[in-house]
């Protein structure tokens, strides 16, 4: 008896805990490279329900997440994504990385430390098609035009025909540069989120 009261008081609070530990984590990062990150706090469930409410959870469904952070989203992904999917989750940070393969076990998921510029080599090493649905964070306005050049033409080469490519950002600036390569529209704005953020729905031209 003693110990299922245990359970019950202490699971809450331990939930709680990893929540408040992976907020100060990525914290930590943001204010060492922010320029990368883009945020100094992790995305908002709210951001994520939105988004995750728009990726094609079909039958061994290929999921690529650019910039996974402290697993905001990739947690929710999992949640819905079926048994048979896959979900490639990529973070430069090597922080980061260690914190996610800590915390994320999952067999459907693999956590990839390297630029996603090389988006389309991971899924040809994972004997994988080119993704259904490709999620970023990744700040385009932070970044120079050669670097945004080379990670909109590697998300353009990773997706599958009639995939779909879901990006939020904090400021509707890179809208003009994503539009140079993808049919992309604004479909939402998440106040809920800090900060609040525009969300993209692009698909190939």
């Amino acid at each position: 008896m003693s110990s299922g009261i245990r359970l019950i008081l202490t699971t809450p609070y331990s939930k709680r805990s990893n929540k408040r530990r992976a907020s100060l984590l990525f914290l930590k990062e943001g204010v060492k490279k922010i320029r990368t990150q883009g945020s100094l706090l992790p995305s908002s469930k709210y951001l994520g329900r939105r988004i995750v409410k728009r990726i094609p959870m079909r039958d061994k469904v290929v999921i690529v997440e650019l910039g996974a952070g402290t697993g905001a989203f990739t947690e929710m992904i999992l949640a819905k994504m079926p048994k048979n999917g896959t979900l490639l989750a990529f973070e430069t940070n090597h922080i980061l990385t260690e914190h996610l393969r800590k915390t994320l076990i999952d067999p459907r998921l693999f956590i990839i430390e390297d630029d996603a510029a090389r988006l389309y080599k991971h899924l040809e090493e994972h004997s994988l098609p080119p993704a259904d649905c490709i999620v970023s964070g990744l700040p385009f306005g932070d970044f120079n035009r050669a670097k945004r050049q080379r990670l909109l033409s590697a998300i353009r080469d990773g997706l599958g025909d009639g995939g779909l490519y879901l990006q939020f950002q904090y400021l509707p600036v890179s809208l003009q540069h994503i539009k140079k390569m993808f049919r992309a529209k604004i479909i939402g704005f998440e106040m809920r989120n800090f900060p609040p953020a525009f969300l993209y729905e692009c698909k190939k031209k």
